[in-house]
């Protein structure tokens, strides 16, 4: 359930896209971006010279997920000045240590015009991301799994363990919360142990408003995010039926 002083926004609400892109409004994040090779600064330091690219301009973001140290969008990483001549040389808002080689991002945002949202998450599988039960109808050398009561936990894609389960078996349909198609037959007795998991935990990984990047781990089911939310990068783990309430 969301909390009353959540109505009125659940009911204008939208069901938002995960993309690496794509803001929750329907925008996308980067207006503008280039690229460049890196140089050696074995030293932090704030000045970068690079071969002549006249597409950096002052204000823009840099990041380079293959640097040692990894240069990423939570490290707001700014040009604060350029100089276009022979090379570009860049002077940055902080110091930092470069190798040469990496491929470093420059890129524009106009985050005044970022539309911020609560999130709500509809559907989490529990805090270890996995279910059981124990009321299952006896299977012979058939994907079909019938449960005597329904179990709304279990989604497509979770791997599914029991005496009589083959190694690897997943969920591959949901029909609804009592009946569902496996990826492989099985031979199971009826009523025995059945867990369900996912590979991994699960987790949602969103930008903020402030342009940074957070992960969720197990957020309970009918949790709103504590955070001005703009764009949803990731989900794992059986998140899903979010709702973006501006």
């Amino acid at each position: 359930m969301i909390r009353n002083y959540y109505t009125e926004s659940y009911k204008s609400g939208v069901v938002p896209i995960v993309s690496a892109t794509q803001l929750i409004d329907g925008t996308v994040k980067v207006i503008q971006s280039t690229t460049a090779t890196s140089v050696v600064n074995a030293v932090p330091s704030v000045t970068l010279v690079l071969t002549l690219n006249r597409n950096i301009q002052v204000g823009m973001y840099i990041t380079c997920p293959t640097m040692n140290p990894v240069i990423g969008i939570n490290d707001h990483l700014m040009v604060a000045r350029v100089v276009h001549d022979t090379n570009t040389t860049v002077t940055l808002n902080k110091s930092v240590v470069t190798q040469a080689g990496q491929t470093l991002t420059f890129f524009s945002i106009n985050q005044g015009s970022w539309s911020e949202y609560n999130l709500f998450v509809g559907t989490s599988p529990g805090a270890d991301g996995s279910t059981i039960t124990t009321n299952n109808n006896n299977v012979s050398t058939n994907t079909a799994l019938v449960l005597k009561s329904p179990n709304t936990l279990i989604q497509a894609g979770m791997n599914v363990g029991g005496v009589g389960v083959p190694a690897g078996t997943k969920v591959a349909t949901v029909t609804n919360s009592s009946n569902f198609i496996l990826d492989q037959a099985v031979n199971i007795a009826a009523d025995i142990q059945l867990v369900y998991s996912f590979d991994v935990l699960p987790s949602i990984s969103v930008l903020t408003a402030d342009n940074e990047t957070i992960t969720f781990t197990n957020p309970a089911q009918g949790f709103v995010l504590p955070v001005s939310v703009v764009q949803i990068t990731g989900v794992a783990g059986g998140i899903s039926n979010l709702v973006a309430l501006n």
